[in-house]
């Protein structure tokens, strides 16, 4: 009932206001005059329809889905005063860096002791010049530093080099360099004991089973001789065996300045050099005025550059007074 009551105001409302505006159009000089009462029946024609219309379409209510939306606001794109409503947080899985690898070390089953293998082959690759490498096939790498300056200290690394032009490494053994002091010998002279640094050759010319050193009154078994010139003579300088009391300084500064090893240990590199090493190996240059041989690696070229080449071990000897790199080195490279 009531609605329908509402239907035949509103049908009066709109009567009446198309009424004005016919009497507005047929008398426009009215128009002033009947405005206002044109404008008030008009509001109520809007009044009565929206009524009219709503009664009829009754509000729905928000599905489940709209309610979740309900909070948020619609921006315009060009509305820029619009005020800004956050929306949640979506949590995202932070993709985490993969763990650093942890560091490989090689084992020498010969004496258990752990060795990081690449940092010594890139010790060697660092210092020794790359125009060296193709002429050696073993590499023989001698820290003579003291324990206290790090885990490589007083050890021999003995590298072979494989095919892929990588490094294998065959053992690593305990030495002993020299005191890096004067003594006095059986002589009676005063000599030094220093172990130099540097890159040397083996004497293919002097290598014996069993030596005893003159100057020393010492046995040196398996003695392997350095194939280097100081002040225009052959040095004394080799790798040799130890009596049983020199094994049991090694790991120390305690030679006369040769390379100490075990006997059993001098006796394995001495066969494996001999039976596997032998070749051709490039001539290093003498200082003319000194007379002693380069230990960092100058050639001897022909007048056409080319290097000068003779019979000898394809072995390199690489000598320093360092004792691998540092715990924090090693963990800023990883």
């Amino acid at each position: 009932m009531v609605s329908w009551l509402t239907r035949l105001s509103a049908a009066f409302v709109v009567a009446g206001a198309a009424t004005g505006a016919y009497i507005i159009f047929q008398n426009p000089s009215a128009g002033g005059k009947y405005r206002p009462e044109l404008d008030r029946l008009t509001g109520q024609v809007r009044t009565a329809w929206n009524s009219l219309t709503n009664s009829e379409h009754p509000q729905q209510q928000p599905t489940a889905r709209e309610q979740a939306r309900l909070p948020f606001l619609v921006i315009e794109p060009r509305d820029f005063a619009a005020p800004i409503v956050g929306l949640p947080k979506i949590p995202t899985q932070t993709a985490q860096a993969p763990a650093a690898a942890e560091l490989q070390l090689a084992e020498v089953q010969t004496t258990g002791l752990p060795v990081d293998l690449e940092p010594v082959e890139a010790r060697l690759r660092a210092k020794v010049p790359a125009e060296i490498f193709p002429y050696f096939e073993l590499y023989l790498y001698v820290s003579k530093a003291t324990t206290d300056k790090g885990p490589w200290a007083q050890r021999m690394f003995v590298l072979a080099k494989q095919p892929d032009q990588q490094f294998k490494l065959l053992h690593m053994w305990l030495v002993s360099t020299g005191k890096e002091e004067q003594l006095v010998a059986p002589s009676g002279r005063e000599l030094g004991t220093h172990t130099p640094d540097g890159m040397f050759k083996l004497d293919r010319g002097r290598f014996y089973k069993d030596y005893t050193s003159r100057q020393w009154q010492s046995p040196m078994p398996n003695a392997m001789f350095f194939d280097w010139q100081t002040e225009g003579r052959p040095s004394g300088l080799a790798i040799h065996g130890s009596d049983a009391n020199g094994e049991k300084a090694l790991g120390s500064r305690a030679s006369h300045g040769c390379i100490r090893l075990s006997a059993e240990n001098a006796r394995t590199l001495f066969e494996l050099i001999q039976a596997n090493y032998k070749g051709r190996v490039p001539v290093f240059a003498t200082d003319q005025n000194s007379g002693t041989m380069s230990t960092n690696g100058k050639l001897v070229r022909d007048a056409q550059g080319r290097v000068a080449m003779r019979n000898g071990y394809k072995v390199l000897v690489y000598i320093e007074d360092f004792g691998g790199p540092s715990v924090d080195t090693v963990a800023a490279l990883y």
